[in-house]
């Protein structure tokens, strides 16, 4: 729910061209965008740095929101900004970016696989009490529990303080959806009458997510 659909919420699955077309009976969510094959400069002869290369493939771009620079991007995002400019054709960070532009972020590399492992589960659990835990994850069948984690990494990395514009937190609602309340179990309450009304469940809107990038 788009940029984590938690302004630049979940900048689905942010040079830039291709802007994705908002949904308008989805306005909770972020707008789905197309990914675009970005080509950067490489000096082949400069060895400075032990990084790896940094690429936009497996990534996920979100929509950027209210003209955000790169610079704000970074910030909203807890993003290393020259992370931020490798991966986004190294853009002028001061230079407002159209609304709409699709914006990278490495935390929405796509995971190499669909099923959830115990590093997920553990990851997943950051930021909750156990009671909220089992509140509003075990409660759940262990395929919609798998599925909302799938979705709460995939939209944010499972941060509740992750922004994108108007999308907030983990699960990237809208900032008029969580009415100003950005607390753990309102984003979590929020989250599930959402996806309950729209889906039915968790693992359709999982379903959903996969076939078009965002739910």
């Amino acid at each position: 729910m788009k940029l984590s659909k938690t302004g630049i919420v979940l900048l689905s699955s942010l040079v830039l061209s291709g802007l994705g077309m908002v949904t308008l009976d989805n306005p909770t969510v972020k707008a789905n965008v197309t990914p675009t094959v970005v080509t950067t400069t490489n000096d082949s002869n400069d060895t400075t740095g032990t990084d790896p290369q940094i690429d936009q493939q497996g990534i996920v771009p979100v929509a950027n929101e209210d003209n955000n620079t790169l610079q704000q991007v970074a910030n909203n995002n807890n993003v290393d900004l020259s992370t931020l400019e490798s991966l986004n054709g190294n853009v002028d960070p001061n230079q407002p970016l159209p609304d709409g532009t699709p914006i990278y972020l490495p935390q929405n590399q796509i995971a190499s696989a669909n099923s959830l492992d115990a590093e997920d589960a553990t990851s997943a659990k950051s930021g909750l009490s156990e009671a909220q835990w089992e509140e509003f994850y075990e409660s759940y069948s262990k395929a919609n529990r798998d599925a909302k984690i799938w979705i709460a990494f995939h939209e944010s990395h499972y941060d509740y303080h992750a922004r994108n514009g108007q999308y907030i937190g983990r699960f990237q609602l809208t900032s008029s959806y969580l009415n100003g309340d950005y607390s753990v179990e309102n984003q979590e309450r929020t989250a599930d009458k959402y996806v309950s009304n729209r889906y039915g469940s968790w693992a359709a809107a999982k379903a959903h997510w996969e076939a078009y990038g965002w739910y």
